[in-house]
Protein backbone atom coordinates (compact mmCIF):
# COMPACT_ATOMS: atom_id res chain seq x y z
CA UNK A 1 0.00 0.00 0.00
CA UNK A 2 1.23 3.62 -0.89
CA UNK A 3 2.76 5.90 2.15
CA UNK A 4 2.00 9.54 2.42
CA UNK A 5 2.19 11.16 -1.26
CA UNK A 6 5.13 13.79 -1.74
CA UNK A 7 4.92 16.28 -4.61
CA UNK A 8 8.12 17.44 -6.50
CA UNK A 9 6.94 20.41 -8.50
CA UNK A 10 10.47 21.27 -10.13
CA UNK A 11 9.29 23.63 -12.98
CA UNK A 12 10.37 24.36 -15.52
CA UNK A 13 11.25 28.21 -14.96
CA UNK A 14 8.86 30.59 -17.02
CA UNK A 15 5.89 27.61 -17.13
CA UNK A 16 4.13 29.77 -14.65
CA UNK A 17 5.68 28.21 -11.78
CA UNK A 18 5.49 31.85 -9.69
CA UNK A 19 2.42 32.02 -10.60
CA UNK A 20 0.88 28.53 -8.89
CA UNK A 21 3.43 29.43 -5.91
CA UNK A 22 1.40 32.28 -5.39
CA UNK A 23 -1.44 30.61 -5.93
CA UNK A 24 -0.47 28.36 -3.47
CA UNK A 25 0.76 30.46 -1.08
CA UNK A 26 -2.26 32.63 -1.02
CA UNK A 27 -4.26 29.73 -0.41
CA UNK A 28 -2.24 27.58 2.16
CA UNK A 29 -5.12 28.25 4.79
CA UNK A 30 -7.56 25.67 3.05
CA UNK A 31 -4.92 23.50 1.35
CA UNK A 32 -2.64 23.06 4.88
CA UNK A 33 -4.66 20.63 6.39
CA UNK A 34 -4.58 18.44 3.70
CA UNK A 35 -0.66 19.17 2.58
CA UNK A 36 2.37 20.88 3.82
CA UNK A 37 3.85 23.17 1.71
CA UNK A 38 7.74 23.42 0.69
CA UNK A 39 7.92 26.91 -1.41
CA UNK A 40 10.73 28.51 -2.73
CA UNK A 41 11.25 30.60 0.99
CA UNK A 42 12.19 27.38 2.41
CA UNK A 43 14.44 26.19 -0.38
CA UNK A 44 17.00 29.40 -2.08
CA UNK A 45 19.50 29.41 0.35
CA UNK A 46 19.65 25.71 1.02
CA UNK A 47 18.32 23.10 -1.74
CA UNK A 48 17.48 24.97 -4.58
CA UNK A 49 21.12 27.14 -4.61
CA UNK A 50 22.98 23.88 -4.68
CA UNK A 51 21.12 22.48 -7.29
CA UNK A 52 21.82 25.32 -9.35
CA UNK A 53 25.48 25.02 -8.62
CA UNK A 54 25.40 21.01 -9.26
CA UNK A 55 23.86 22.15 -12.97
CA UNK A 56 26.61 25.08 -13.26
CA UNK A 57 29.69 22.71 -11.77
CA UNK A 58 28.55 19.16 -12.39
CA UNK A 59 30.74 17.84 -9.45
CA UNK A 60 29.46 14.86 -6.48
CA UNK A 61 29.96 16.93 -3.74
CA UNK A 62 27.68 19.48 -4.76
CA UNK A 63 25.00 16.86 -5.73
CA UNK A 64 25.86 15.52 -2.29
CA UNK A 65 25.09 18.91 -0.90
CA UNK A 66 21.88 19.69 -2.31
CA UNK A 67 20.47 16.17 -0.98
CA UNK A 68 21.91 17.18 2.87
CA UNK A 69 20.30 20.18 2.18
CA UNK A 70 16.85 19.60 1.25
CA UNK A 71 16.93 16.55 3.79
CA UNK A 72 17.23 19.15 6.55
CA UNK A 73 14.93 20.93 4.97
CA UNK A 74 12.12 18.17 4.56
CA UNK A 75 12.83 16.73 8.71
CA UNK A 76 11.36 19.84 9.84
CA UNK A 77 8.55 20.27 8.61
CA UNK A 78 4.92 19.57 9.66
CA UNK A 79 3.50 16.05 8.01
CA UNK A 80 1.27 15.62 10.81
CA UNK A 81 -0.21 12.57 10.29
CA UNK A 82 -1.07 11.94 7.04
CA UNK A 83 -0.73 14.95 5.36
CA UNK A 84 0.76 15.38 1.88
CA UNK A 85 3.37 16.88 1.19
CA UNK A 86 4.17 19.72 -1.79
CA UNK A 87 7.67 20.78 -2.72
CA UNK A 88 7.24 23.61 -5.28
CA UNK A 89 10.70 25.88 -6.63
CA UNK A 90 11.75 25.79 -9.93
CA UNK A 91 15.79 26.10 -9.35
CA UNK A 92 15.62 22.31 -7.77
CA UNK A 93 15.94 21.59 -11.68
CA UNK A 94 19.38 23.80 -12.09
CA UNK A 95 19.98 27.06 -13.35
CA UNK A 96 17.71 28.36 -15.74
CA UNK A 97 19.26 27.80 -19.12
CA UNK A 98 20.61 31.28 -21.12
CA UNK A 99 21.89 32.13 -17.69
CA UNK A 100 25.66 32.59 -17.44
CA UNK A 101 25.97 30.57 -20.56
CA UNK A 102 24.19 28.00 -18.56
CA UNK A 103 23.34 25.56 -21.98
CA UNK A 104 20.58 22.78 -20.65
CA UNK A 105 18.69 20.68 -18.01
CA UNK A 106 21.24 18.31 -18.57
CA UNK A 107 21.00 17.87 -14.78
CA UNK A 108 17.78 17.82 -14.01
CA UNK A 109 17.57 14.02 -14.14
CA UNK A 110 20.43 13.49 -11.66
CA UNK A 111 18.92 16.07 -8.63
CA UNK A 112 15.41 14.53 -8.94
CA UNK A 113 16.56 11.02 -8.82
CA UNK A 114 18.64 12.34 -5.54
CA UNK A 115 15.58 13.99 -4.73
CA UNK A 116 13.68 10.71 -4.79
CA UNK A 117 16.20 8.88 -2.61
CA UNK A 118 16.11 11.63 0.19
CA UNK A 119 12.12 11.84 0.16
CA UNK A 120 11.97 8.16 0.61
CA UNK A 121 14.76 8.19 3.41
CA UNK A 122 12.94 10.92 5.23
CA UNK A 123 9.33 10.09 5.06
CA UNK A 124 9.90 6.29 4.60
CA UNK A 125 9.89 3.37 1.54
CA UNK A 126 6.81 3.57 0.45
CA UNK A 127 5.78 6.94 0.28
CA UNK A 128 4.30 8.02 -2.78
CA UNK A 129 6.57 10.27 -4.70
CA UNK A 130 4.99 12.37 -7.79
CA UNK A 131 7.08 14.51 -9.88
CA UNK A 132 4.83 17.12 -12.13
CA UNK A 133 6.38 19.97 -14.69
CA UNK A 134 4.95 22.41 -16.63
CA UNK A 135 6.05 23.42 -20.10
CA UNK A 136 5.44 25.22 -22.98
CA UNK A 137 5.66 25.35 -26.63
CA UNK A 138 9.52 25.75 -27.34
CA UNK A 139 9.21 29.08 -29.33
CA UNK A 140 7.20 30.76 -26.26
CA UNK A 141 9.23 29.21 -23.99
CA UNK A 142 13.06 30.65 -25.84
CA UNK A 143 11.02 33.65 -26.00
CA UNK A 144 10.00 33.81 -22.40
CA UNK A 145 13.37 33.15 -21.31
CA UNK A 146 15.38 35.08 -23.55
CA UNK A 147 13.49 38.28 -22.40
CA UNK A 148 14.13 37.06 -18.53
CA UNK A 149 17.77 36.76 -18.95
CA UNK A 150 17.75 40.40 -20.56
CA UNK A 151 16.74 42.05 -17.74
CA UNK A 152 18.15 39.79 -14.93
CA UNK A 153 21.50 39.73 -16.71
CA UNK A 154 24.18 41.21 -19.02
CA UNK A 155 23.01 39.13 -21.99
CA UNK A 156 23.93 40.36 -25.05
CA UNK A 157 22.93 38.26 -27.75
CA UNK A 158 19.95 39.56 -30.12
CA UNK A 159 17.21 36.82 -29.82
CA UNK A 160 17.76 35.02 -32.75
CA UNK A 161 21.05 34.17 -31.98
CA UNK A 162 19.72 33.33 -28.21
CA UNK A 163 17.29 31.25 -30.49
CA UNK A 164 19.76 29.34 -32.65
CA UNK A 165 22.18 29.06 -29.64
CA UNK A 166 19.34 27.66 -26.81
CA UNK A 167 16.89 25.49 -29.01
CA UNK A 168 18.04 22.53 -27.35
CA UNK A 169 17.08 23.47 -23.86
CA UNK A 170 13.40 24.10 -25.17
CA UNK A 171 12.35 20.39 -25.23
CA UNK A 172 11.37 20.19 -21.82
CA UNK A 173 9.10 17.27 -22.60
CA UNK A 174 12.29 15.35 -23.59
CA UNK A 175 13.75 16.48 -19.92
CA UNK A 176 10.74 15.02 -17.93
CA UNK A 177 11.02 11.87 -19.95
CA UNK A 178 14.73 11.35 -18.96
CA UNK A 179 13.60 12.23 -15.16
CA UNK A 180 11.15 9.30 -15.88
CA UNK A 181 14.02 6.62 -16.70
CA UNK A 182 15.75 7.72 -13.57
CA UNK A 183 13.19 7.87 -11.00
CA UNK A 184 10.90 4.78 -9.75
CA UNK A 185 8.01 7.50 -8.55
CA UNK A 186 5.43 9.03 -11.38
CA UNK A 187 6.10 12.09 -13.83
CA UNK A 188 3.09 14.06 -15.14
CA UNK A 189 4.16 16.77 -17.75
CA UNK A 190 1.24 19.27 -18.90
CA UNK A 191 1.49 22.06 -21.25
CA UNK A 192 1.06 25.76 -19.69
CA UNK A 193 -1.31 26.36 -22.43
CA UNK A 194 -3.88 23.91 -21.06
CA UNK A 195 -3.95 25.50 -18.15
CA UNK A 196 -6.53 28.31 -18.15
CA UNK A 197 -9.06 27.84 -15.10
CA UNK A 198 -8.99 29.91 -12.50
CA UNK A 199 -6.39 27.42 -10.76
CA UNK A 200 -4.42 28.68 -13.59
CA UNK A 201 -0.92 26.79 -13.42
CA UNK A 202 -1.41 25.48 -9.83
CA UNK A 203 -4.79 23.25 -11.17
CA UNK A 204 -2.45 19.99 -11.57
CA UNK A 205 -1.32 20.71 -8.10
CA UNK A 206 -4.01 20.79 -6.43
CA UNK A 207 -5.60 17.93 -8.14
CA UNK A 208 -2.11 16.20 -7.00
CA UNK A 209 -3.02 17.15 -3.50
CA UNK A 210 -6.42 16.01 -3.88
CA UNK A 211 -8.02 18.77 -2.09
CA UNK A 212 -12.12 17.59 -1.10
CA UNK A 213 -14.38 20.07 -3.03
CA UNK A 214 -16.13 21.41 -0.16
CA UNK A 215 -12.42 23.02 0.36
CA UNK A 216 -11.70 23.94 -3.00
CA UNK A 217 -14.23 25.66 -3.96
CA UNK A 218 -13.10 28.54 -1.43
CA UNK A 219 -9.67 28.94 -3.11
CA UNK A 220 -9.68 32.51 -4.59
CA UNK A 221 -7.54 33.04 -8.07
CA UNK A 222 -4.53 34.88 -8.00
CA UNK A 223 -3.22 36.87 -10.88
CA UNK A 224 -0.72 36.00 -13.45
CA UNK A 225 2.83 36.83 -11.60
CA UNK A 226 6.68 37.85 -13.28
CA UNK A 227 5.14 38.48 -16.74
CA UNK A 228 8.43 39.55 -17.82
CA UNK A 229 9.30 42.71 -19.94
CA UNK A 230 7.06 43.84 -22.91
CA UNK A 231 8.51 43.10 -26.11
CA UNK A 232 8.35 46.52 -27.37
CA UNK A 233 11.07 47.23 -24.04
CA UNK A 234 13.04 44.16 -25.51
CA UNK A 235 15.64 46.43 -28.36
CA UNK A 236 16.18 49.11 -25.28
CA UNK A 237 16.80 46.23 -22.66
CA UNK A 238 19.48 45.06 -25.26
CA UNK A 239 20.74 48.47 -25.93
CA UNK A 240 21.51 49.09 -22.33
CA UNK A 241 22.95 45.26 -21.48
CA UNK A 242 25.37 46.09 -24.54
CA UNK A 243 26.42 49.77 -23.37
CA UNK A 244 29.53 50.18 -20.87
CA UNK A 245 27.60 50.96 -18.08
CA UNK A 246 28.56 50.09 -15.04
CA UNK A 247 26.59 47.20 -13.11
CA UNK A 248 24.82 49.61 -10.58
CA UNK A 249 23.85 52.20 -13.48
CA UNK A 250 22.86 49.29 -15.57
CA UNK A 251 20.36 47.92 -12.78
CA UNK A 252 19.10 51.76 -12.48
CA UNK A 253 18.58 52.33 -15.96
CA UNK A 254 16.94 49.04 -16.17
CA UNK A 255 14.87 49.60 -13.14
CA UNK A 256 14.00 53.25 -14.59
CA UNK A 257 13.23 51.34 -18.09
CA UNK A 258 11.00 48.47 -16.48
CA UNK A 259 9.20 51.71 -14.37
CA UNK A 260 9.54 49.05 -11.02
CA UNK A 261 12.42 47.25 -9.78
CA UNK A 262 11.87 43.28 -9.48
CA UNK A 263 13.39 40.51 -7.56
CA UNK A 264 13.41 37.53 -9.98
CA UNK A 265 10.94 36.56 -12.71
CA UNK A 266 9.60 33.13 -12.65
Amino acid sequence: MPGRRVIVHAGFHKTGTTSAQKFLRANGKHIWPRCSLVLPGKMRDGAALMAVRYSRFGTDALLDEFGVDLRKTLSVIDVGTSRKVLISDENIAGRMPGQGGQMDYAATPALMARAEDVIRDVFGYETDVVFHFTAREPKAWLKSTYKHNLRTSRLVMDEDEYNHTYVPAADLKGVAEAVAHGVTGKVNIIDLADLTGVEGPAQPLIDLIELPEHRRRKLVPYPPANTGPRDDLVADLLALNRSKLSDSDLKTAKANLLGKAQDHDG
